[in-house]
């Protein structure tokens, strides 16, 4: 049985309101990111655990890599579920495939949410974005990506 493999992040989203405001989009950065500091690497620190991280400046995928965004639900939670370009699919494909054991930052809007280690190659073209968020933070986050 093949096993399906989902990129799992933890994600916190703040000041989600009902106001009529101006729809700002949500950007979605993915960085590798090591453990250690070095030279030229940045110092990010996960708010949920305190774990800190540090990530290169470059950014592998990010929106322009996705093409919908839905509200899903694993293990009982609302979770972002990510569907990614062909072009999009095939890249995290092979970036997961020549990474295996190194950690994938994901930020949002500017904000460190996870840093997943990448245990095999993710080649379902989809990633998902659970975290301690509700149904309604979940459909901000959702309605913001597709603008």
């Amino acid at each position: 049985m093949k096993a399906i493999i989902y990129l799992l992040t933890g994600l916190f989203i703040f000041g989600c309101s009902s106001t009529e405001k101006p729809v700002k989009k949500v950007t979605v950065e993915f960085r590798f990111a090591e453990t250690t500091p070095a030279q030229g690497l940045t110092e990010y620190t996960l708010s949920q655990s305190g774990e800190k991280f540090y990530l290169h400046q470059e950014v592998v995928m990010s929106n322009k890599e996705i093409d919908n965004a839905m509200v899903d639900e694993w293990q009982g939670r609302p979770v972002v579920r990510l569907i990614l370009t062909a072009e999009g699919k095939e890249k995290f494909a092979q970036l997961t495939a020549d990474n295996i054991n190194r950690h994938m930052a994901i930020l949002v809007n500017g904000k460190l949410v996870t840093a997943p280690r990448i245990n095999a190659p993710i080649t379902q073209g989809m990633a998902l974005i659970n975290g301690d968020f509700t149904e309604k933070e979940a459909e901000h986050i959702v309605a913001r990506l597709k603008k």
